[in-house]
Formats: structure tokens, sequence, C-alpha cells
């Protein structure tokens, strides 16, 4: 009598990884893109955007810096001279979707399942504000920055500019979060 065995399901863990490796390692040269039909297969398999970009991070210690900006080159730039960047994915992905151009951006510094992360945007009384359906998470080497404030998810490194080897492209329903709006920015305060 033979006995049925399930076919044993890969973990996520590997999942990810071979996805990862999948577009780090190709043969490439230059930026490598992971586009939203591309994400299908993760998500198909119930991983979500959030889950392998927190993986990577994790896994191999980089950094995400969310923008509504798609980059032409290989360089994040700052007329601030600082890169700021993150180490939790929601908050990447949320800065790839909100701009804080005329607006306050308001969020925690430290959120957990506990205290959980809510984006809190403060228009003017018009409450105009830029928002997009897709963008895009940058990935970074964690070379250089430094945590602050320190146990957070913000990491600054002060320089002009910093090359980045990977986007991931993100679209609205990738930020699971609350978004409460307000328009009480004054704007000529300051």
């Amino acid at each position: 009598m033979e006995i049925y065995k399930p076919e044993q399901q890969p973990k996520p863990e590997e999942v990810m990884e071979t996805f990862y490796k999948k577009f780090s390692e190709s043969g490439e040269n230059g930026v490598k893109k992971i586009s939203l039909e591309q994400l299908r297969e993760l998500k198909e398999k119930g991983i979500t955007t959030e889950n392998f970009l927190d993986y990577l991070c994790q896994k191999n210690g980089l950094l995400l810096h969310g923008s509504i900006h798609e980059i032409a080159d290989d360089k994040l730039k700052s007329n601030w001279k600082k890169i700021f960047a993150s180490n939790k994915s929601a908050i990447a992905i949320m800065r790839s979707l909100y701009s804080n151009v005329n607006v306050n951006l308001e969020y925690s510094y430290f959120f957990d399942k506990d205290n959980p992360l809510v984006l809190k945007v403060h228009t003017p009384p018009s409450g105009k504000f830029i928002s997009k359906e897709k963008g895009f998470v940058y990935i970074v080497s964690n070379e250089g920055f430094r945590n602050e404030p320190e146990g957070s998810w913000q990491f600054i490194k002060e320089t002009g500019e910093i090359e980045f080897g990977m986007i991931v492209e993100t679209e609205k329903a990738d930020f699971k979060y609350p978004v409460e709006f307000s328009d009480d920015l004054d704007l000529d305060e300051e």
C-alpha cells in the first residue's frame, strides 16, 4: 500500500529569496526594476509587497526609500545633503504614494501591533495634497546610515547622493494602514 504524501510547499522566506535572487542576480547591468506585474507572482502566493520589502531589510540589511517619482538614473539625490531611508517597508510604501509637498504627513517614528501605524495628512484649507496610484521604493545599502532617533524606522545618511540597485513598484493597495485627513495646515506659518 502506497502512502500519499502531500507535496511540500516552500516556506514564504524561500519564495521571497528565490524571487529576489531572480532579479538581483540577473545578468542585466544597471538598476533592476520589479514591476507590479512581476510582484503578482508573490501576491498570488499570499506574500504582500510589504512582506517582501520587510524580508529584504531583515535578511539582507538593506534600507528602503519611497518616492512618488520614478528616478531615471541610479542615484537618489538631495539638495539638503541628507538622504532618508527606512527599515520598515510600510513607511517606504507610504512615502512612495503620498507626497509631503505643501502638506504635513504625520506618523510615528515607532509603531508595532500594539501601537499601529496611522498616517495623518494635514492639508491647507483647500484640502489639496498629492497622492499617486503607483509609486517607487528604492533599495539601498545601509552603509553609512545612522539610525535616528535610535530604535526607530528612520535612517539618515549625510550626503548629496547615493546609488540604488533596485526599484520596486508599488500601488495604493500595498499601503494597508489608516489614512486620516484634516485641513488644518497654515502654509503662511513659519
